[in-house]
């Protein structure tokens, strides 16, 4: 079962939504069938370790981090020969973050940064193959051991 495209599948949404489990998931059973699988992610803990403010404290220039970086992830995986990429924190997911730390502080973005985000983000949009938004569960607990701020950012 091999494609002469690769295949990208992008999920996004809040945290303790299930998006690394359903990743997992997915990647077990793509390599069960043969498939050369590669899987993106820790967008946030690594925007945090280069000096960029996230969570409450995320801002236009860690969105656009977060949106260029994932991007370049994808593209690392392929070189290296997947062909499955499995995309933990779609493109979209960066804005809706910055949207809900905007919204936390009381902030509106001038126009012009969020047309040049949206449309940064957009242009990854073709290349997804299938997109996931999971969706916070408001009875379930809050999985903590993740850098957690439980006063901003439920964009799911």
């Amino acid at each position: 079962m091999t494609s002469s495209q690769p295949i990208r599948i992008g999920v996004l949404g809040t945290h303790s939504t299930g998006k690394t489990t359903l990743l997992k998931r997915i990647e077990m059973e793509l390599r069960g069938h043969g498939l050369t699988v590669a899987r993106t992610g820790r967008l946030g803990k690594r925007a945090a370790e280069a000096g960029l403010p996230k969570m409450q404290n995320h801002t236009a220039e860690s969105t656009e981090w977060i949106i260029a970086q994932g991007a370049a992830d994808e593209i690392a995986a392929l070189t290296l020969g997947a062909e499955v990429v499995l995309i933990d924190r779609a493109s979209y997911d960066a804005l809706a973050y910055w949207h809900a730390a905007l919204e936390f502080r009381g902030e509106t973005a001038p126009r012009l940064e969020r047309e040049r985000l949206l449309a940064l983000a957009a242009t990854q949009l073709p290349k997804y193959n299938l997109l996931f938004a999971t969706v916070l569960d408001e009875e379930v607990d809050v999985d903590t051991s993740h850098d957690y701020d439980r006063d901003c950012c439920r964009v799911g």
